[in-house]
């Protein structure tokens, strides 16, 4: 299993070689997600800055309507290593970070109870570049929180400054 790991961590460094994701790089872009702890739809905002080569920094902030009386606001950051598959136009990343979340659902009385977590983020993503200056991404994370794991599909577009 090791080897295997190895191989795999060869090939990703050797691919990364011709990557464009350059440093000082700044994006924003949006998305649209499904939350599987609210069972719902959300939108977030994203922005990105490349402080290395391949390695971006994110933050997100993301919002989920209610389903059932739950409602989730969460803050996110992460960091994200850009490993372009054959061309430079397409990228997969894994990404690790922090999530910050702010939480409400109705209680049994009626009442509103809310609540704050902080989690951990685990994931990966697609990234495809239309042009120089827009790209569409296709990414899933899973946010490990006490009583609120969550699992994030994302769809978004992003402007490349």
């Amino acid at each position: 299993m090791k080897r295997i790991f190895a191989m795999l961590c060869g090939a990703a460094m050797a691919l990364c070689a011709s990557a464009q994701a350059y440093q000082g790089q700044i994006s924003a872009g949006v998305n649209l997600l499904y939350g599987s702890y609210t069972e719902s739809f959300g939108f977030g905002a994203r922005f990105q800055y490349v402080p290395y080569d391949q390695l971006r920094g994110v933050v997100e902030f993301d919002y989920f309507t209610g389903h059932k009386g739950k409602n989730l606001c969460d803050i996110n950051i992460n960091a994200e290593y850009m490993i372009p598959i054959k061309t430079d136009a397409f990228y997969i990343y894994p990404l690790v970070g922090f999530n910050y979340s702010m939480s409400s659902h109705r209680a049994d009385d009626g009442g509103k109870v809310e609540s704050n977590h902080v989690g951990l983020n685990l994931g990966a993503g697609l990234e495809y570049e239309i042009n120089d200056h827009f790209a569409a991404t296709m990414e899933y994370r899973h946010t490990i929180i006490r009583k609120i794991d969550q699992g994030v599909f994302a769809l978004g577009a992003c402007y490349k400054f």
